[in-house]
């Protein structure tokens, strides 16, 4: 039977380091249970005698019984407790000798929480292959791994950086960054229940077994569910040939078109932010178009390097907010996919970042015209987030490299900003959109848009907005957010589960977007609630 929480037990004779393990991560949030720490081997043993741990962390010299003596004990009375040990750089002897008996791994001081992370992980995969269901403990093992170095990537400096990685793989030459993005995890999500924790380690997995190596440094950055990264000294030939497996993969399993971005292989692993922040400045580079690339940073094109050339211009904006005005649909489709060319990413080779910054901007005049349109009408909160889910799955279309999706999604945005020029009433079909409501109400979880719910109903997209909302007394858009809240706020409720997974699971790809629609609608941040949900339980 599965536990509840692992208990993981630290034992070490000095006292500023018992606490710093105590601090150095909220062991509380992975189902771990940190045990009040010991001072020697014997204290160990008399602990598990009445509380046997399940993970055991030891310094490698201490009073009465040093680490490699008392793993000797530990792995023969109690051998389901998993062991590594730490140990400073004049102890190569003992640690070869610890490694002997049994533990399965070293910790070099001062302990860093890339380190610390690694090993639990580890720890926990291999309990996790004794017991009968390694679900859940392998989607801890994914989450673990996977939120402590995405919180590292995110923070800069990195205080008590590593001196080595659990793995001993990483040398004082540096590493370098391989930053894979997965454009659409669609089928990887829908084969997987959309269980991202499930996701990350299946996909982590499989590009250890590509790289032939079971201890290779690799997680899912959790603020960009779409990208894992993989840190590694592997030289520029073996990355290419990892690369190009991982773009394999991706085609004949994933169903999805990946980009690789390859950072300078040059930094200490105090400095993960600024590696991050390269690898994407790489990917921005990479041609837009429906096929899987690998970019290596190139500091001499850099230095020759130069400012997107923006299509956009000041005259474009202005015609675009006149065109809104008089309600010229034909004339703005054009413009858009014409004049300033999103018609012809492809043929132009424009890049990546040149494509986002253009689509970008021309959202931001939609939705500035349509709110300056409307800023005087009741319903302008509706018409603010309705706009603003299109922006996001207009944004997410970009990222998919769907240059034909892209196209709609822009058409649909010119209709629903137009629509808010016309105020008329007009009768419906009830049957039919009593359908459409019920078809929303089932699929709400899903990437649902104007114009595909109107096509399957065979109404006018334009007409079937204005009926939608006489049927439920609320925009497409807005009504789809408010059933995607209040099934998050029922899973909250239930406590079992995290808040990025339930956030997948009502049909955002986005933890801040979903953020920022929960705020709207509920007036505090889906954490707060999730508190105050268990409180009151």
């Amino acid at each position: 039977m599965i536990k509840q929480k692992y208990q993981v037990l630290v034992a070490d004779d000095e006292y500023w380091i018992r606490e710093k393990f105590r601090s150095i991560i909220k062991w509380e949030e992975y189902g771990l249970e940190f045990m009040e720490p010991v001072e020697n081997g014997e204290e160990v043993l008399k602990c598990c005698q009445e509380n046997t741990p399940d993970i055991l962390i030891t310094d490698i010299n201490m009073p009465f019984i040093n680490g490699v003596d008392l793993i000797r004990q530990i792995q023969e009375k109690y051998p389901e407790i998993i062991c590594f040990v730490v140990s400073g750089y004049d102890d190569f002897e003992y640690v070869k000798d610890s490694l002997m008996a049994g533990a399965i791994n070293y910790l070099l001081k001062p302990v860093s929480k890339i380190d610390l992370v690694a090993a639990l992980s580890a720890a926990l995969e291999k309990i996790g292959k004794r017991e009968k269901d390694l679900e859940q403990i392998l989607k801890t093992s994914a989450l673990i791994q996977d939120r402590e170095m995405s919180l590292l990537v995110e923070k800069e400096p990195v205080l008590f950086a590593p001196t080595m990685i659990v793995t001993g793989s990483m040398e004082n030459a540096g590493y370098s960054m391989m930053l894979i993005k997965i454009h659409n995890l669609a089928a990887i999500m829908e084969a997987n229940h959309y269980d991202m924790n499930a996701i990350s380690y299946h996909i982590k997995s499989r590009i250890r077994e590509l790289a032939g190596n079971e201890k290779l440094l690799v997680f899912n950055y959790i603020f960009r569910s779409n990208e894992f990264i993989i840190v590694t000294n592997l030289e520029v030939e073996s990355q290419q040939h990892l690369a190009t497996q991982i773009i394999a993969e991706a085609k004949n399993k994933w169903d999805s078109i990946v980009t690789i971005a390859v950072s300078e292989h040059a930094y200490t692993m105090d400095s993960l932010n600024e590696a991050y922040l390269q690898s994407v400045s790489v990917l921005m580079t990479r041609p837009y178009c429906r096929e899987s690339v690998v970019i290596f940073y190139n500091k001499e094109k850099e230095k020759t390097g130069k400012n997107v050339d923006s299509p956009m211009t000041s005259e474009h904006e202005m015609r675009i907010k006149s065109l809104i005005k008089n309600g010229n649909e034909r004339a703005l489709q054009s413009l858009v996919g014409e004049e300033i060319g999103l018609a012809r990413i492809e043929q132009e080779k424009w890049e990546y970042l040149k494509v986002r910054q253009t689509v970008k901007r021309i959202c931001n005049i939609f939705m500035e015209a349509a709110q300056q349109q409307n800023e005087n009408q009741e319903n302008n909160f509706d018409l603010v987030l309705e706009l603003e889910h299109m922006a996001e799955i207009t944004d997410r279309s970009v990222e998919k490299m769907d240059m034909d999706r892209l196209l709609e999604l822009l058409e649909e945005f010119v209709r629903i900003v137009l629509s808010q020029q016309k105020k008329s009433d007009s009768g419906s079909t009830r049957e039919i959109m009593q359908q459409a409501v019920n078809f929303v109400d089932q699929y709400y979880y899903e990437e649902l848009s104007l114009s595909a719910l109107s096509e399957k109903f065979g109404i006018d997209s334009s007409y079937f907005s204005k009926m939608f909302k006489a049927q439920t007394g609320e925009n497409l858009m807005l009504y789809i957010a408010h059933k995607r809240i209040e099934r998050a706020k029922q899973l909250m409720k239930q406590g079992n589960t995290n808040l990025t997974e339930i956030a997948y699971l009502v049909g955002y790809d986005d933890y801040t977007y979903f953020n920022r629609v929960f705020r709207k609608c509920e007036g505090m941040s889906p954490r707060d609630f999730q508190k105050s949900a268990s409180d009151v339980s």
